[in-house]
């Protein structure tokens, strides 16, 4: 059965600025982002805080995509609960470190491979092979992983439960049941996010705003991957 393609991406964007409360809800998340990067820039030492400023917005996120599955694309959650925001939150940031921290483990690998067969130091003939090898396979298995975490984090919003965020078998076959409109969103909301992340500090004033435009593009881009997990949803019960 073919990948089906006529679902519109665009509802999202549209609906979002429909909620006339949107501008407020965007302003609370960019300033948790902002107070825990200016938290950890200010001293390490409070890493503990940012984590769980970040986890409150990653709360946010997965509620936010939870509605969108559902099917409400004409409001914004509010900013309630917040104590389950955090916990949401935390959990999903766990299940996403252990990612990070495989990604991680390959480079360890990369570099005792490169240390035990002395290739690993610049004056070295194969440095350049060993160096190229390492980068490229570490930014395809950084693009996997966030392509499969996307899928992953819409399963796990969905069904509130960590078992969920560890359904590797059916977030691979939700990726082959509908691997066109997947990527269409991951490839959309990477995007937003490169956009939000690059146009606004190229100026002083903008840079300011930066966590906030990073946030306001988190969110249309979680309310992109509910609407698209919800036409699966649609699709696989026809």
């Amino acid at each position: 059965m073919n990948s089906p393609t006529t679902f519109d991406l665009a509802n999202s964007y549209r609906a979002f600025f429909k909620d006339p409360e949107w501008p407020l809800k965007t302003t609370i998340g960019g300033f948790i982002n902002y107070t825990a990067l200016g938290a950890f820039l200010f001293n390490p030492a409070f890493i503990p805080i940012c984590f769980v400023l970040w986890a409150l917005s990653t709360g946010y996120l997965l509620r936010t995509l939870r509605g969108s599955a559902a099917g409400d694309l004409e409001k914004v959650p509010q900013w309630n609960d917040w104590l389950d925001l955090i916990i949401s939150g935390l959990s999903w940031l766990s299940i996403a470190a252990g990612f990070f921290f495989f990604a991680l483990s390959l480079f360890a690998v990369s570099l005792l491979l490169g240390a035990g067969f002395d290739i690993s130091h610049i004056s070295k003939p194969n440095f350049l092979v060993w160096s190229e090898a390492t980068f490229l396979g570490l930014f395809f298995i950084g693009l996997a992983q966030n392509f499969f975490l996307m899928v992953l984090m819409a399963n796990f919003a969905e069904e509130e439960r960590m078992a969920a965020g560890f359904a590797w078998r059916k977030t691979l076959s939700r990726i082959a049941k509908a691997p066109l409109e997947l990527a269409t969103v991951w490839l959309a909301g990477s995007a937003l996010t490169v956009i939000a992340l690059t146009i606004p500090p190229m100026t002083l004033i903008g840079a300011l705003f930066t966590p906030f435009c990073f946030f306001l593009a988190q969110i249309i881009s979680a309310r992109m991957i509910g609407q698209t997990w919800a036409y699966i949803n649609r699709t696989e019960k026809i």
